[in-house]
C-alpha cells in the first residue's frame, strides 16, 4: 500500500474497533490494529495472519518468550515490547499494596485484554500403564523422562492421547516455537478409523469404574481384548470427542452423559455433541481444518486433493515424514468416519459422483443440544454476550461447523429464545445473543439426557 492508502486503512481499522463492528475483535484483526502501533508503515495484516499461524492465537502470541518472537521475521524490539507491554497489562499483574479500586481496575484489565478466540491446550503426563487410582488413594509421583529415553519410546507407550508431534512432557514456559506449533494434535486416529462399537467398549469400562482418579491403558487392553495400539486410537479420539480426559482416561462430565444414555451412540443429539467438539476444537488439527476452513473456503474438492492442500499448509510445521503419512492417514479418518460410520446420520458430509466431497448445511438440530453448544462455545470465550454475526463466522463455533450461515443460525437462534433458554436481543439495531444466568452447556445436555426441561442453578 502507499503511505497514505496505509494511514487511511489503519484509520479505518480504528474506526470501526471504535464503533465495534462485526468483524473487529477476531484474533487476526485484534493483533493486525495493535501491530500498527509499532510498525508505521507497513502492513501489519500478512504479519498477523502469520504470527497467528505459528503461535496458534492471539493469547499465545502475546505470551510468547521474546526470544520465540524476536524470531519471527517483520518483528523488531519496538513491537516485540508492544506485545509484551499488552501481555503485562492484559495479565494484571499488581503489588501486594494495591488499593481494592486499583484491584477492581485489574480484573478489568484482564477482561478486556482476555482473548476471546483462545481455547487452552490440554497438557498430557506420562502415567504407569497399570495404573488405577481412586479418590481416596495419593498419586504416586511419576519420575521424568530423560531426553535420551524420550528417543527411545514408542509414540503409543506414552499417553493415551499422545502422537509423534506432541512431546510426551508438558512444556514449559519456556518452550520452544516448534514445540508451541505441535502442541496441536496432528495425529488423532493413529491410523484407525472410528468404530463407535469397539469406542463403548472403552467407556462402558471407564463407565464401571467413574470413581477412579486415573486409569491405565493395560487394564484397558486387558478388559477389552484389544491390541495396545488400537486402545490408545480409541482413547485418543474419545478424548478428541471430549468424552475421555487425556492423559488419565477417565470419563468427563459429557462422557459419562453419554456412557449412561447412549454408549453406542445412536441418539442424534450424541452425535451432534461430538461432532461439534471434535470439529471445533483448535487443537484437533486435520479435523479442525477440514470442517472451519476446507469446506468452508474451497470448492468440492476429493479426499486427496485435501490432504495435499492441507500439507502444503502444514509445511515447516512438521517434518516432511510426518506430514506425508499423518495428513493421509488422518484425512481419511475424517472421510471415513462422515462416510460410513455414525456420524453419516448428521448428513453433512456428502460425495459428488467424481469423488468431490462437499458439505450440506445441517438444521436438523436437537434444540437442548444445540443451546448447550452456544453456552458451551461463549463460556470457552469468556463471555456471555456475542453478536450472533461474529459466532457465525468465527472458526470452532456451532454455525461453522455445522456450515450455517448468519441468517440460518439466527433462525436456530429464535427458537431457543422462544423456549427461553437464551435471549436474542434484536432492539436498537443489536443482534446479539445474551446467555441467562444459572445455566450451563452440562445443564443442557443432562436436561437431554434425562428428556426433561433445563433447570437453573436458582431452581
Amino acid at each position: 500500500m502507499a503511505d497514505q492508502g496505509q494511514a487511511d486503512y489503519r484509520k479505518i481499522l480504528r474506526e470501526r474497533f471504535l464503533a465495534g463492528e462485526t468483524g473487529t475483535r477476531s484474533d487476526e484483526t485484534l493483533l493486525e490494529l495493535l501491530l500498527t502501533f509499532a510498525l508505521i508503515r507497513i502492513d501489519t495484516k500478512p504479519l498477523a495472519q502469520k504470527l497467528i499461524n505459528i503461535f496458534g492465537s492471539l493469547s499465545q502470541v502475546l505470551s510468547a518468550a521474546p526470544g520465540d518472537l524476536n524470531k519471527i521475521k517483520g518483528l523488531g524490539q519496538t513491537s516485540v515490547t508492544l506485545l509484551k507491554m499488552a501481555n503485562f497489562i492484559r495479565s494484571g499483574t499488581e503489588s501486594p499494596e494495591k488499593s481494592p479500586s486499583a484491584k477492581r481496575a485489574v480484573a478489568t484489565q484482564q477482561k478486556l485484554f482476555k482473548d476471546p478466540t483462545d481455547k487452552q491446550i490440554p497438557k498430557h503426563q506420562a502415567l504407569d500403564s497399570h495404573l488405577i487410582i481412586t479418590e481416596n488413594e495419593k498419586e504416586p509421583e511419576i519420575p521424568p523422562i530423560q531426553s535420551d529415553q524420550q528417543s527411545k519410546i514408542s509414540i503409543f507407550d506414552g499417553p493415551a492421547v499422545a502422537d509423534i508431534s506432541t512431546p510426551s512432557q508438558p512444556p514449559s514456559s519456556a518452550t520452544s516455537l516448534s514445540k508451541r506449533v505441535d502442541q496441536r494434535k496432528l495425529q488423532v486416529s493413529n491410523g484407525y478409523l472410528l468404530e463407535f462399537d469397539q469406542l463403548a467398549r472403552v467407556l462402558h469400562y471407564l463407565l464401571e469404574h467413574r470413581n477412579a482418579k486415573k486409569i491405565g491403558r493395560k487394564i484397558l487392553q486387558e478388559d477389552t481384548g484389544l491390541a495396545n495400539r488400537h486402545v490408545g486410537s480409541l482413547v485418543s479420539m474419545g478424548s478428541a470427542m471430549g468424552l475421555i480426559k487425556p492423559g488419565i482416561q477417565v470419563l468427563t462430565p459429557e462422557g459419562l452423559l453419554i456412557a449412561e444414555h447412549d454408549i453406542f451412540f445412536e441418539k442424534k443429539g450424541s452425535l451432534e455433541w461430538c461432532h461439534y467438539v471434535g470439529a471445533g476444537s483448535y487443537q484437533n488439527l486435520i479435523w479442525f481444518e477440514v470442517f472451519n476452513h476446507r469446506l468452508h473456503e474451497s470448492s468440492p474438492m476429493t479426499q486427496e486433493e485435501w490432504s495435499e492442500r492441507i500439507r502444503s499448509d502444514l509445511a515447516g510445521q512438521y517434518s516432511k515424514q510426518t506430514i506425508g503419512k499423518g495428513v493421509h492417514t488422518e484425512v481419511r479418518f475424517v472421510v471415513d468416519t462422515y462416510m460410513k460410520r455414525n456420524f453419516s446420520k448428521l448428513e453433512i458430509l456428502h460425495q459428488l459422483p467424481d469423488n468431490r466431497l462437499y458439505r450440506r448445511r445441517y438444521t436438523g438440530f436437537t434444540p437442548l443440544v444445540l443451546v448447550a453448544m452456544i453456552y458451551d462455545f461463549c463460556t470457552s470465550k469468556e463471555a456471555r454476550l456475542f453478536q450472533l454475526d461474529e459466532i457465525a463466522t468465527t472458526p470452532g463455533s456451532p454455525a461453522m461447523v455445522f456450515g450455517l450461515d448468519a441468517a440460518s443460525f439466527r433462525q436456530q437462534v429464535e427458537v431457543l429464545h422462544d423456549r427461553g433458554w437464551l435471549r436474542y436481543e434484536t432492539t436498537h439495531n443489536l443482534d446479539q445473543i445474551r446467555l441467562k444466568p444459572g445455566y450451563s452447556a452440562l445443564e443442557f445436555l443432562t436436561a437431554h439426557f434425562e428428556d426433561r426441561e433445563p433447570h437453573s442453578n436458582d431452581e
